[in-house]
C-alpha cells in the first residue's frame, strides 16, 4: 500500500472555517459603527480650521481692508494737499503775487498811487 504524501498545510477545524472574523462582519441593520479615534481627530481639526476662518480671520481681515480704504483715502488727500500747497509756494515765489496779496490783504499802496476804501454797506 501507499501512503498518502505529507503536506505542510494543515487543515482548519470546522468550526473556525464557518464563523466570520468579528472585524470583517458585513455592517448589517442594527449593528453601530465604531469611529475611530483619528477620525475624531481629524473631525476636530477640521472644525477648529472652520472655527479660524469664519469667526476669527473674517472678521479681521474684513476691519483690515475697510482700515485700507481709509488710509487710501488719507493718502489721497495728503497728495492733494500737497500739490496744492507746492501751487501755493510757487505763487509766493512770484513778485507780482506778492504785491498785490500785499494790497489786498494789507492795504497797502505803491508810491504815488492814493487809496480809496468803499464804505460796507
Amino acid at each position: 500500500m501507499t501512503k498518502p504524501a505529507r503536506s505542510n498545510v494543515l487543515s482548519l477545524p470546522k468550526d473556525q472555517e464557518t464563523k466570520p472574523h468579528p472585524a470583517k462582519q458585513p455592517a448589517g441593520k442594527g449593528q453601530k459603527r465604531r469611529v475611530k479615534g483619528r477620525t475624531v481627530v481629524l473631525l476636530g481639526i477640521t472644525a477648529w480650521a472652520a472655527y479660524v476662518f469664519f469667526f476669527v480671520q473674517t472678521p479681521d481681515m474684513n476691519r483690515l481692508e475697510e482700515d485700507q480704504a481709509r488710509l487710501d483715502a488719507q493718502i489721497q488727500q495728503a497728495a492733494q494737499t500737497n500739490q496744492e500747497l507746492q501751487e501755493k509756494i510757487d505763487q509766493l515765489q512770484d513778485p507780482d503775487y506778492i504785491a498785490e496779496l500785499a494790497r489786498r490783504k494789507y492795504m497797502m499802496v505803491k508810491e504815488g498811487e492814493t487809496l480809496f476804501v468803499e464804505p460796507k454797506q
